[in-house]
């Protein structure tokens, strides 16, 4: 009977051993299917931190392209608007040129009918003897107050005439004069209109240019965009297998622990029976008094979950450009220096070449570049361009101007010289005409601003 016991323990013992064996096989092909499924979920997480930080920086690029295309688009604005304000002071110099030829014809007209009377007079003193008949009237006079009066009305005749003349070639070569300076004028308006609209040509350029760049951008973020949204249904995908495989692990382990139990206590029920039925024995002395129990499992830890993926991104945040506003700019020489120096040393360029977008004081520079050299030289900044100009030091009024403050026009800008008088790169015709020249009336054009960078 023993025996028999002994047999029946040796198989429960196996029964328990395969189910054990059985049980660390199915938990083992799962713990194999949650390393792949968490290695495939943590490379989906690299892949979608990585698109994160791409869709991060295309962003960024295109918020720069976008700040870039509004710059434009307001530097557009001002140039069109200066376009037009100087088509407007074109046509004004027009009708004022159209006003001195008319004044100039008048005065022609009026000083050959002045002629052709004068000529009519002497042609008239000839016809009657010329100036011994002439002269034979005068003595033929009744008295001396006869005598004096013809000669007298003879004298204020030629007065009259020479002074008549002398007043309409004054009147003619005055406006010459002024009908040369307006068309000069004009033609200084024009060259003015002229780079104002190449420069408008080129921020349109420009701005197709961001435009296209925007739109580019617009297309790549949309795609990457795309690949995370792909990279985060992958992710959650995995995220719900690793629960099911969980789950499953939970579930064999407990029906292990179940099974082992139900084992444990059958034999436990054997034991007490064979005890009863053989009565009690005799123990050796180096033997265990416990009955012998059943392999202990070791039932894997349900609480512990599967090891999570940090997939936060370090965002990395760039110093914030502390640099002062670039229309702030630096003059911190200033103090050492005055308006009478700048004006100085931009008077040591006159008779230079004007140059469109030149920056050369000896080769060639247009208006902005020259003022930008000039005060370059004492160690003040300024953009290459009238309208940023506009925004440099800081403002007075024209009756308050004082050497070196910038005087700005219409798509132009000079150098105050002090006494009415400016010293800029006037336009791209042969000097005295053009190129960097001294002007006597600094409001020969409306003036926009006047902005001191000194003192």
């Amino acid at each position: 009977m023993e025996g028999n016991n002994r047999i029946m323990r040796k198989r429960l013992v196996c029964i328990l051993l395969a189910l054990t064996l059985c049980g660390s096989q199915v938990l083992s092909v799962s713990a194999a299917r949650e390393e792949e499924i968490q290695a495939e979920k943590e490379e989906n997480a690299r892949k979608l931190s990585d698109a994160n930080q791409k869709i991060d920086d295309l962003e960024y690029r295109k918020q720069q392209i976008l700040s870039a295309v509004d710059e434009l688009d307001q530097r557009l604005v001002r140039v069109l608007a200066q376009i037009d304000l100087l088509k407007e002071q074109i046509t004004g110099k027009e009708t004022e040129i159209e006003g001195t030829h008319t004044r100039l014809g008048e005065a022609e007209e009026a000083e050959q009918k002045q002629y052709k009377a004068m000529k009519k007079r002497i042609q008239y003193i000839y016809e009657k003897g010329g100036q011994t008949a002439w002269m034979l009237s005068i003595l033929e006079a009744g008295d001396l107050s006869d005598f004096l009066n013809k000669a007298e009305y003879t004298e204020k005749l030629y007065g009259y005439d020479r002074k008549s003349l002398e007043e309409y070639a004054e009147t003619i070569r005055q406006v010459k004069e002024l009908s040369e300076k307006l068309t000069a004028e004009k033609a200084e308006l024009e060259v003015m209109k002229n780079e104002q609209e190449l420069q408008k040509a080129s921020l349109e350029t420009s701005l197709d240019e961001k435009k296209a760049a925007a739109d580019d951008y617009e297309t790549q973020l949309e795609a990457v965009q795309a690949q995370a949204s792909q990279y985060k249904v992958l992710i959650e995908e995995q995220n719900q297998e690793l629960r099911r495989l969980e789950e499953a692990r939970k579930k064999e382990a407990e029906k292990q622990a179940q099974e082992a139990a139900r084992s444990q206590a059958a034999e436990n029920s054997r034991s007490s029976t064979e005890e009863q039925s053989s009565g009690p024995k005799v123990m050796d002395s180096g033997t265990n008094s416990n009955k012998e129990s059943g392999p202990v499992l070791n039932e894997p830890d349900s609480s512990a979950g599967p090891e999570s993926t940090d997939t936060s991104e370090n965002t990395e945040i760039s110093d914030t450009d502390t640099s002062p506003d670039t229309k702030e700019h630096n003059t911190s020489e200033s103090g050492r220096i005055s308006g009478e120096d700048v004006v100085n040393y931009a008077l040591q360029f006159v008779g230079r070449r004007y140059v469109w977008g030149g920056e050369s004081l000896t080769d060639g520079v247009d208006c902005s570049g020259f003022t930008m050299k000039v005060y370059e030289h004492f160690g003040i900044s300024l953009p290459h361009y009238t309208g940023d100009q506009e925004q440099c030091g800081r403002g007075v009024s024209y009756a308050e101007a004082q050497p070196g403050d910038l005087i700005l026009y219409s798509g132009h800008v000079a150098i105050y010289m002090g006494g009415g008088q400016i010293v800029h790169a006037a336009n791209s015709q042969p000097y005295p005409k053009g190129g960097i020249k001294v002007s006597d009336n600094a409001a020969y054009m409306p003036i926009v601003a006047v902005r001191r960078l000194i003192g």
